[in-house]
């Protein structure tokens, strides 16, 4: 993809038009990687306002220095760290000159459909607590070991290969594991308030109990709380309602149903305990924008 485009700066409709008539443009659109390198020759700058992230992205800085702002942190740019940002943040650089890396961007989907991504291995498990950034220095060790992965996970983006995405989703989780090695154990313990706490115990019930409990009253009763006050306080901690939580993570999991399973459309409904099929039908097209069929259709399609 050597276009000269303003991917970061441009606004999601003008991109999704633009790629258009590429090969698989629905599918390009949840993951893409480009060296900073090539940005810059394309006058791809980073430097923009600051903007609300509806993907994960992530940024491996070899060399370079500036500022990141993330919501209300602030994070000093410099050599040989990654900067993971997670969808919900407001985020803004502010690069002093000319920098060397990788910039990888992703839908949440993109990851979290993959057969082989590994739920705890890595600081993107941490994005359904409290943290929204989080900013890792990079030992000489891993570094050479990211730069292999990176390097064919570019590859692998620049051409069509058979199996291309499932290739990516797992060089991605692997980029992940490693340099997650690299967290301190400080950086680990997140801090404990009250509100990281509510939010950390209604996460843990929204994946055990999603099925059987899907209106935000479900929760707010067993965490003693009330659902307005619930909805508001996950809205602050991670950027999106607890109600929201909920419809994703029924949509996840469909989703993983539909790529991985031979099971019909109604068996599915039934299994994530909706009743009636129109509904369920409504329900998927709201949240995903396409229909069930549809989907189905696009995440099957060879590459």
């Amino acid at each position: 993809m050597n276009t000269a485009y303003n991917y970061i700066q441009a606004p999601f409709s003008k991109i999704n038009n633009y790629m258009h008539d590429e090969r698989n443009a629905e599918k390009n659109m949840r993951f893409e990687i480009h060296t900073m390198e090539w940005m810059e020759s394309q006058q791809l700058s980073l430097n923009s306002d600051a903007e609300k992230l509806n993907r994960f992205e992530i940024l491996w800085i070899k060399r370079g220095k500036g500022i990141l702002w993330v919501d209300e942190q602030n994070f000093e740019i410099a050599d040989n760290n990654i900067y993971c940002l997670a969808p919900g943040c407001v985020r803004k650089y502010n690069f002093e000159s000319s920098a060397e890396g990788y910039y990888i961007s992703f839908a949440p989907e993109f990851i979290w459909l993959s057969e082989g991504y590994s739920n705890n291995s890595s600081w993107l498990e941490r994005y359904n607590e409290d943290f929204k950034a989080a900013a890792i220095k990079v030992d000489e060790d891993t570094n050479h070991d990211l730069d292999v992965i990176v390097r064919k996970m570019k590859w692998e983006f620049s051409n069509y290969f058979n199996q291309r995405l499932e290739l990516l989703k797992g060089l991605l989780n692997i980029f992940m594991i490693y340099f997650s090695r690299n967290l301190k154990e400080s950086d680990r313990d997140v801090i404990q308030t009250r509100e990281a706490e509510l939010v950390r115990k209604f996460m843990s019930l929204l994946k055990k109990n999603f099925i059987n409990q899907k209106m935000v009253s479900d929760y707010a009763g067993q965490l003693c709380v009330t659902p307005n006050y619930l909805n508001r306080t996950v809205k602050k901690v991670t950027g999106f309602t607890a109600s929201h939580h909920i419809q994703q993570q029924i949509i996840l999991e469909a989703k993983r149903k539909a790529i991985y399973s031979t099971v019909t459309m109604k068996e599915i409904a039934y299994g994530l305990g909706f009743d009636n099929l129109a509904h369920f039908s409504k329900f998927f097209k709201n949240n995903c924008g396409m229909s069930f069929t549809d989907f189905k259709k696009q995440a099957l399609r060879p590459d």
